[in-house]
């Protein structure tokens, strides 16, 4: 899966966030964007199935928990979404570890 801009990351984060914080509790973990929400949010060109892939990731491991260490409140650190972006996906989702995704977090970030 083909890198993307830190950039269109962080702004599809934001987006994400803010779309369940205007859901009820109950229903913010479950939200859906159009793929056209999410474009809008991104640089002419951007591979929008990247971004949403790669967001969609960096969920599950702040739901893990195992990105505590770059958080701030709700927001996360520039450094993950500098890693996120360029995290090698060769294989889409099936190949997404995520121990080796906080590894290079705390190398590129050291």
């Amino acid at each position: 899966m083909a890198a993307v801009d830190p950039s269109d990351l962080k702004r599809v984060w934001r987006l994400f966030l803010d779309t369940a914080a205007s859901r009820p509790a109950d229903e913010a973990s479950t939200i859906g964007i159009s793929a056209k929400l999410i474009a809008q949010e991104c640089s002419s060109g951007a591979d929008v199935l990247a971004v949403s892939v790669r967001t969609a990731l960096l969920q599950t491991m702040v739901k893990q928990e195992l990105l505590n260490d770059w958080r701030q409140g709700h927001e996360l650190r520039d450094a993950v979404f500098n890693t996120a972006a360029a995290f090698p996906l060769q294989n889409g989702i099936e190949s997404f570890d995520p121990n080796a995704f906080v590894e290079r977090l705390r190398s590129n970030d050291g």
